[in-house]
């Protein structure tokens, strides 16, 4: 028998290191910043009056359809929540891959809202300026994600 196994370095390098990352660059910290408080805005809004959210984007929505988009909004505070509160200063990654998470998980989330307005503008259900509104509300988010995660 070898006695290797006790002296030996482990195959797979632990998730935590010891060592302390830089801080976060400004770029990719006010872009973080922007969009958790983008999105429980918008979420916020969605929640509280969701017929006047989106007739900003110029869809109309029937009163018996409020409930949808209100989880939606729910949906967008939560991810804001996340993402706001990700940052941990006292972990040894500063709280980094909680913070690549939450930016996944809200890129995630906006490219399935870019193909269902899509997909809903390509059937004829919704029209043109709110799917471009919308579109590109998801196209900005998903490019302060993109430039969040540029600096991690």
């Amino acid at each position: 028998m070898s006695t290797q196994g006790h002296d030996a370095e482990p195959l797979l390098p632990s998730k935590v290191t010891n060592k302390q990352t830089k801080p976060l660059t400004q770029t990719s910290s006010s872009a973080i910043k922007a969009l958790s408080i983008l999105r429980i805005a918008l979420g916020a809004s969605t929640v509280i009056a969701p017929r006047w959210t989106c007739g900003l984007f110029m869809l109309p929505l029937p009163a018996a359809s409020g409930i949808l988009a209100r989880l939606f909004g729910v949906g967008d505070i939560v991810l804001g929540e996340l993402l706001i509160t990700a940052e941990d200063k006292n972990s040894a990654d500063g709280g980094r891959r909680e913070i690549k998470r939450a930016l996944w998980a809200g890129i995630g989330a906006d490219c399935v809202g870019l193909a269902s307005f899509a997909f809903e503008l390509a059937t004829g259900n919704v029209g043109r300026t709110p799917s471009f509104l919308f579109a590109g509300g998801a196209a900005a988010c998903i490019g302060l994600g993109a430039l969040g995660l540029q600096g991690l």
